[in-house]
């Protein structure tokens, strides 16, 4: 009869254990911000699901622009506002942290919006009311060094109070690059 209560009271323990992360910094995750876009489900030749470019890091938030693309519609290009809370970048409810948006044809990304479609300033709120649809009230995300990719992050993503899974590989692209890659 011991043993299965000491089994039930070290589940716990070992439950955080198996779930324990070391998150970066956000120092740690600035210094990558700085150097690298994030280039998300990275392929073998690094074409990228979808990419961000990290343009700004401030005390309180971060400001990125990112790019994804469908299939048979124009590449389409973001930038958005996302808060710090403590080393974790969290997604605000309210607005989404959409700021601007723009569309470009074919799919890769340079590090640069010359040549894209701005789509007008009256277009945000319903493109904000659309995100916000299935967006949980909480959701934001953490970073690990990949262990099986030397090199590599993994995000690590919260909604609401759970974690998600799986987190979302990372390939870092060197800024020097001057773009990726976008798969539909």
């Amino acid at each position: 009869m011991l043993r299965p209560l000491i089994a039930l009271a070290l589940l716990p323990f070992l439950t955080s254990q198996a779930t324990a992360q070391t998150f970066l910094t956000r120092a740690e995750v600035i210094a990558h911000m700085d150097e690298a876009v994030f280039c998300y489900y990275p392929d073998a030749r690094l074409s990228c699901a979808w990419a961000e470019l990290y343009t700004e890091q401030n005390d309180d938030h971060a400001v990125l622009i990112t790019a994804s693309a469908t299939w048979d519609f124009p590449m389409e290009v973001a930038e958005y506002r996302i808060d710090w809370r403590g080393d974790a970048l969290c997604i605000p409810y309210e607005d989404q942290g959409l700021r601007a948006m723009w569309q470009a044809e074919g799919y890769r990304f340079p590090f640069d919006l010359e040549g894209f479609t701005a789509l007008p300033a009256e277009d945000i709120p319903a493109r904000v009311e659309e995100l916000r649809e299935g967006s949980p009230r909480e959701f934001c995300f953490q970073y690990t060094n990949d262990p099986e990719t030397p090199g590599q992050l993994l995000q690590h993503v919260f909604r609401d109070g759970v974690w998600d899974a799986e987190p979302d590989p990372i390939a870092l692209i060197p800024r020097f690059a001057s773009g990726v890659a976008v798969r539909p």
